[in-house]
């Protein structure tokens, strides 16, 4: 697997999309080269070599590449208009063309190498994770919103979490640590407190753009969603898409019909994730993300700025972690799902 991040490329500089897609071919490309030692899985590879070529950030490289006129298409739901035709259009030759140069660069590889070509070589693998590292939306999916504050979950005292205190960043007690009465602590010092959530607050690339404030991402239907998600599916990915879908209770009877369409045509779908969308996000406090709005984001940077006393996030780093340490660093899962008691079998 490899990944291209859409999100640091000039969507005018098709050669350096050429240099991007070229390096990712060739990372997995040679990996063809591997010889598993369990026999089945040797078999497998020989029988039907597989390699995959992702991207994240995609959504932000359109909004680039087309202006805040491509945001306002997806409120009005990505209708069929002759200016949607047009976007859509221009979205297919990019997906298209990226796609090629994989396809090309790992069977000219494969041929010189005496290798068998895979016949599926593009895919968009999950991201959410890798794209917080470049600040790309995950995939294809549009970011929870322009501005958001994104909290990760540290082990108290983590030498990672004490170096984002120093940098500035506020630290708050994470979701599991309560009273004896079931309220949330929120002293991070507290010793009741077992976790922290540094708070980071973040800005899309394009958030600043002329009208972009206007747009509320959270308002995309689930069937906007659908139509940028097959744009992937058919001009780019020959694997499947990792997709999760965000819809409301009344869009579930129009998105199963097209959904089942989209089967029944055989357009290429193979499989999405559908997730309910919480409007009433003050029910659940400190997500993993929180959307905020720019006097709120400024004002986090501020404050972050005025609490910084290191200016260099390595060097602060530098102050606690003194070596490989296995149990550093953010959880290993710090999504919605995973902040979710599990249940037990009665």
């Amino acid at each position: 697997m490899g990944e291209v991040h859409l999100n640091q490329i000039d969507p005018y500089n098709f050669k350096e999309q050429e240099e991007a897609f070229k390096a990712g071919a060739l990372s997995v490309a040679v990996l063809l080269n591997h010889k598993f030692s369990e026999p089945r899985y040797q078999y497998s590879r020989e029988l039907d070599p597989i390699v995959g070529v992702s991207f994240t950030g995609l959504f932000d490289f359109f909004v680039h590449a087309f202006g805040v006129e491509w945001l306002r298409w997806w409120v009005e739901g990505r209708p069929q208009t002759d200016q949607g035709m047009a976007f859509k259009q221009r979205e297919e030759e990019y997906l298209t063309g990226w796609r090629e140069i994989v396809n090309r660069v790992v069977w000219d590889y494969c041929d010189r190498h005496s290798l068998k070509r895979p016949n599926r070589c593009t895919t968009v693998q999950p991201s959410g994770t890798k794209s917080l590292l470049t600040g790309a939306s995950p995939g294809w999916h549009p970011p929870k919103a322009q501005r958001f504050i994104r909290r990760i979950t540290f082990g108290k005292n983590d030498p990672v979490a004490l170096a984002c205190i120093d940098y500035g960043y506020n630290v708050i007690p994470s979701q599991s640590d309560k009273d004896e009465n079931g309220n949330l602590l929120n002293n991070p010092f507290d010793d009741r407190c077992t976790e922290w959530l540094v708070e980071i607050p973040v800005a899309v690339s394009w958030a600043d753009l002329p009208g972009a404030d206007e747009i509320d991402i959270n308002k995309f239907s689930a069937a906007a969603q659908m139509d940028f998600y097959m744009q992937v599916q058919k001009f780019y990915v020959r694997h499947n898409t990792s997709a999760t879908i965000e819809l409301r209770e009344n869009e579930v009877e129009s998105l199963g019909t097209r959904i089942y369409e989209a089967i029944r045509d055989d357009e290429g779908y193979i499989s999405a994730a559908l997730l309910s969308r919480f409007d009433a996000l003050e029910t659940f406090p400190r997500l993993p993300f929180e959307p905020i709005n720019k006097e709120t984001y400024t004002k986090m940077v501020a404050e972050a700025l005025s609490r910084r006393d290191i200016d260099v996030f390595h060097e602060a780093l530098s102050r606690y972690d003194l070596g490989e340490m296995m149990d550093s660093g953010p959880a290993g899962c710090d999504s919605d799902k995973c902040l979710m008691p599990e249940t037990k079998a009665i």
